[in-house]
């Protein structure tokens, strides 16, 4: 606390005056600015039960005041078992009084001040030795013209010493009178006797803050980073505390998740604590959401020229703690980190895969290809033995992820330009499109249906030589034969929904239609022109009648949207297959349940749906 210790030696002396002062001592500072810690520990420094405490943090009666004090002055009659003794106790002490705010002899406002009565000596003995605390004035639901003439009662009626503790510019900003008699600054001038800014004592409150942690391991390792934590709160430049705080405390949760990084990884666990609290500081103050942590990653060479609001906010974040967030050099993957800060958790194993595949442990168990990525870091011998052994799985045709060989085309095509290696860059070409072939045929080359492939990059690193013509074409033809490696796929798709839909209906509605759920994988899709007509009647018409009826919001649904028909178009001719086929069915079981659903709901759906489709052919 040493940058207010001024302060401290003042209501020092404040609180030692014999006489009553007649005034009441501010203390002011924006949110977070550390003001409740620092009068909290001003309490707990002296006798505690020389002091009561108000919070006006929502306080919308004088009343609630009144029951705060009270049980504060007389925990036992305050007690469970005490309650109705209290209630006819509060009853006596309670007086109302006409108060003259501005001196000119009008009532300005009825008050209950709760203050004690005569009668009752012992209230008077006991409050009289105390100093009255009166918090968070600027988040009271009283209006502020009003709140501080009652608390003025305490110190002109009842010559009690007062600590009144607040954000002053909100008060002014939201004064209601501030256009004519600037009520808060009228009453302040009658109130305030000193007035003292708080700073945030940032060594103070983080120490503890870490104290107060129970997890020892997280404790020892924050206590050991706290210059590096003070150097992100001062990037962050919003000296929070209270987001200091909570930081400090979703660390630790954060700490459960992380795997045991070896002592030696020093450069690691500063950047892991450095991308925590910088992204913890920026969504507490409401400048990033959870989910644009990923344009937070986005390589700084792909920042627009003309970008939106919240384009420009994100661009501030990253320039702010440039070069921290660089999506290719850190060892947490995006995702990770959004799934964290949304939820409260995260995939711990998926988070030790990220860490370990990071440029932190190179040496010790990533893949060739990795290492060959940082090959400016390696050793003329390191670099020629590594390439030797992935040209040589590259050459054979050995690697069956799409991903990698992404990767590895895009470091030979690189290198081969700078003339590092032997190999001329169309020799590379062939060879990785002939893997492709052999991926495709194999069924390994396949992508998430909603993903973005190829993307920039995997594993968080990004892919090389990208600016060369000829890895264009590659990452062109490998983003062509996934689309029709895709397509090829859709019968034997078309065969898996079969199968759902003799599960449940409802689970095989929500595949076709757009909706909010992650199944929704075939929405603008044309899947449904794989499927065999007699396959689907067969299953249908074994499905109970009620699920037949549910059948038909399918139809309904799937093809409400234009822009997606365009894409549907291609299922017109199934849909005209299935209504012959429906009509057969409808004729055979004229006079049942079946047949009147069929009738009435599926081949009407349908119907509309085939004119749903044809109007936004035309």
């Amino acid at each position: 606390m040493n940058k207010n210790n001024h302060i401290i030696d003042y209501l020092d002396y404040y609180l030692d005056l014999a006489k009553p002062p007649k005034y009441a001592v501010l203390l002011r500072g924006n949110w977070g600015s550390g003001k409740s810690w620092f009068i909290h520990e001003y309490i707990k420094s002296k006798a505690e039960n020389s002091f009561l405490y108000v919070s006006l943090y929502g306080v919308t009666s004088y009343t609630e005041i009144e029951e705060i004090l009270f049980e504060q002055i007389h925990p036992f009659l305050a007690s469970k078992g005490m309650k109705i003794a209290s209630k006819v106790l509060k009853g006596l002490i309670k007086t109302t009084i006409k108060v003259d705010f501005d001196g000119d002899k009008k009532d300005d406002g009825s008050i209950s001040s709760g203050i004690p009565d005569i009668n009752i000596p012992d209230y008077i003995k006991n409050i009289d030795k105390k100093t009255l605390i009166f918090d968070d004035l600027e988040r009271c639901s009283i209006e502020i013209y009003n709140i501080l003439g009652y608390i003025n009662q305490f110190v002109e009626n009842n010559e009690l010493k007062v600590i009144i503790i607040a954000n002053e510019e909100e008060i002014i900003k939201h004064d209601k009178h501030k256009d004519d008699a600037k009520a808060y600054l009228k009453i302040k001038e009658k109130l305030i006797g000193r007035s003292f800014d708080i700073t945030s004592d940032f060594d103070s409150a983080l120490s503890f803050f870490i104290e107060q942690l129970p997890n020892s391991d997280a404790k020892i390792l924050l206590e050991d980073k706290t210059p590096l934590i003070k150097d992100i709160f001062i990037t962050a430049n919003y000296n929070n505390l209270r987001h200091l705080r909570l930081a400090i405390l979703d660390f630790e949760r954060f700490y459960a998740f992380l795997p045991k990084i070896p002592s030696k990884k020093v450069d690691l666990v500063n950047k892991i604590i450095s991308l925590f609290f910088s992204l913890s500081f920026e969504i507490k103050k409401g400048d990033l959401i959870e989910e644009n942590i990923k344009e937070v990653f986005r390589p700084f060479f792909l920042s627009k020229e003309q970008q939106s609001e919240e384009e420009k906010r994100i661009d501030a974040i990253r320039n702010k703690y440039k070069p921290l967030f660089d999506r290719f050099a850190t060892p947490i993957e995006y995702n990770l980190w959004i799934d964290f800060f949304k939820n409260g958790t995260t995939d711990k194993n998926h988070l030790k895969e990220s860490i370990y595949n990071s440029y932190y442990f190179t040496e010790e168990n990533s893949p060739d290809w990795m290492r060959l990525w940082r090959y400016v870091e390696m050793s003329d011998v390191d670099f020629e033995e590594t390439f030797k052994r992935m040209y040589e799985k590259f050459e054979h045709f050995q690697i069956v992820d799409q991903y990698e060989l992404i990767h590895v085309t895009g470091l030979f095509i690189n290198f081969s330009s700078m003339k590092l290696i032997a190999y001329d860059v169309q020799t590379i070409l062939e060879i990785a499109k002939h893997n492709v072939e052999i991926l495709k045929k194999s069924n390994y080359l396949r992508k998430d249906k909603n993903e973005d492939f190829p993307s920039t990059g995997y594993k968080n690193l990004g892919y090389q030589g990208t600016k060369i013509q000829e890895m264009q074409q590659f990452l062109d033809y490998i983003s062509e034969q996934v689309i029709i490696s895709e397509q090829e796929s859709y019968p034997e798709i078309a065969t898996q929904l079969l199968e759902i839909l003799q599960r449940s209906v409802d689970d095989f509605v929500e595949t076709l239609i757009i909706s909010n759920s992650k199944e929704n994988l075939y929405f603008n899709t044309p899947i449904l022109k794989f499927m065999d007509t007699n396959k689907f009647m067969k299953v249908f018409l074994e499905i109970h009648n009620k699920e037949k009826d549910k059948l038909s919001r399918l139809f309904e649904k799937r093809y409400r949207f234009e822009d997606y028909n365009k894409e549907l178009k291609e299922e017109i001719v199934w849909l005209k297959d299935i209504v012959k086929l429906m009509n057969i069915e409808k004729d055979k079981r004229k006079g049942k349940i079946s047949g009147n659903i069929i009738e009435f709901q599926i081949i009407k759906s349908i119907e509309n749906a085939i004119k749903t489709l044809d109007d936004s052919i035309k």
